[in-house]
Parts: structure tokens; sequence; C-alpha cells
């Protein structure tokens, strides 16, 4: 983990109200899932900085980019920084995606698509094939989309039929259930708003997949100090301690180490 400063290169418009804020490096090697704390050099308008998985990064690491919508005062900041002004980054951050799965299917919802593409970059290089499920309520939703091409075998839905699949995008991992394009004792990635994830680990459990999540949880500090992400938790990797720091010891969890209250 390091802190530093880094100019900003361009904001690229994905759509959607969706940007990708690419800065300078270096960047320093990630994995996917792992994420950076981020915050404007200047006129920051809250106290701290805010969480975001690394979207993209050179081979060499000279810049790197986090996919971002502007919805509060920190993502407004973000989004309204002008190439060359600097940016405070710190990480990398957390836990990533296992790497050790060889095949995983890639189920995202809305910006949950940012860790995937450092992921699809990095298994290409490696031959590898990457397999996406992208959902959105209609095409202008499916923001960053495009920059898979050529990278990943992408499958995309839409609630209004715009795009794709109809429907959502739990329903499209049914139907690729269905068609064998996914199969039982394969693995699932999923990251998007916590319904969706949900939604995709109760068809996972019921379709034998395996299935990770990298939650969305709002961090404080990022690394652990302040206790301000925990989550209720199970399972060996814990220890018997019943919730976990989803800076530390996350963002990313196995679906069956997650408990829900009803």
């Amino acid at each position: 983990m390091q802190t530093s400063l880094h100019p900003l290169r361009r904001l690229r418009d994905l759509g959607g109200g969706s940007l990708a804020v690419e800065v300078d490096g270096p960047i320093p090697a990630t994995l996917p899932g792992q994420f950076f704390m981020l915050r404007t050099g200047e006129r920051w308008p809250v106290l701290l900085p805010r969480p975001f998985s690394l979207y993209d990064r050179a081979d060499d690491g000279s810049w790197g980019s986090f996919l971002i919508k502007a919805i509060g005062p920190g993502t407004r900041a973000l989004a309204d920084t002008q190439p060359g002004e600097k940016i405070w980054l710190t990480g990398p951050l957390g836990r990533p995606f296992p790497p050790e799965e060889r095949d995983p299917i890639c189920v995202a919802g809305g910006v949950g698509l940012a860790p995937f593409l450092l992921l699809a970059r990095q298994r290409h290089r490696q031959r590898q094939r990457t397999r996406l499920l992208f959902g959105g309520r209609s095409r202008a939703a499916l923001a960053g989309i495009d920059d898979f091409a050529g990278i990943a075998e992408v499958h995309a839905s839409t609630d209004d039929g715009s795009h794709g699949f109809r429907g959502m995008v739990t329903a499209l991992l049914l139907d690729l259930l269905g068609k064998g394009t996914v199969r039982a004792g394969e693995s699932v990635f999923c990251c998007g708003p916590d319904p969706m994830m949900v939604a995709v680990a109760k068809v996972c459990e019921q379709h034998g997949l395996r299935c990770f999540l990298s939650l969305e949880t709002y961090m404080a500090c990022g690394y652990g100090v302040c206790n301000g992400c925990t989550v209720k938790v199970q399972g060996p990797r814990f220890h018997g301690w019943p919730y976990s720091k989803t800076c530390t010891e996350g963002p990313v969890y196995e679906a069956c180490e997650l408990v829900h209250d009803h």
C-alpha cells in the first residue's frame, strides 16, 4: 500500500453518467478486485476519501483508471477534476478475486463492472477466456461495455430489452445455465448492487455454482483502522469471529461466508 499524488490524464465519458477517471502512474501491480482510496488534491468537499476498484491499468503501470458515477459530493468532485489537476491515491488495498479460479463467469451490474476489465485484460494476455454477464436498466446503463470488445465473451441484459437479453442479469444467468453456456461446478465472480448480488448468490447456490461477491460496503479508512466497514461472516477463515472488515478481509468474500439478517 502506498499513498501518492497523481495528475489526471483525462476523464473518459462512458455514457449513462459514468466516467473513467484516468491518472498518470506509476500505478502498482494490482489484482482484480483490489481497490484504492481516492480524493482530489484540492477542493475535496468531504472528510474521507472514497473507495474505487482499479478499472484499467497500462501494462507498465504508466497510467490507471477508475470507474465512477457522479452521485454524491465526493464523486462529483472527482468528476469535476480537470486534466493536470492531482488526485490522491492510496492502494492497492483489499483481498482480490481468487486468482486460482481458472475460468470464472463475471456477473456485473452498473458500476459493479469496475473490477472486471482489469481481470479480462490480464486473462486475455494469458490467452484465457473471460465470460462477462452485464446487466442494466437500458443500453445507456451498460456504461463501459464497449471496453470489453475483443477481450471477453460478453452477454448483456437490459430490463427494457434495448440491448441483448431482455430481463435482469439473474435471468440471463439462468438462461445460460439452461443452454449449457454456464455449468454446475463453475465459479461466478459478482459485483453490483446488493439486491442483485443476493439474487445471483441464490441462483448459484441452487445450481451448484461457487460464488464470490465483491462488496460495495461504505469505507472510511480503507485499511482496517476505523472498523467502519464490518459485515457479519461465518466460516473457518474468520476463526470464530462473527464480524469481518471489508477493507482488509474483503471486499471479495465467498457468498457462503456472509451472514444475512432476515
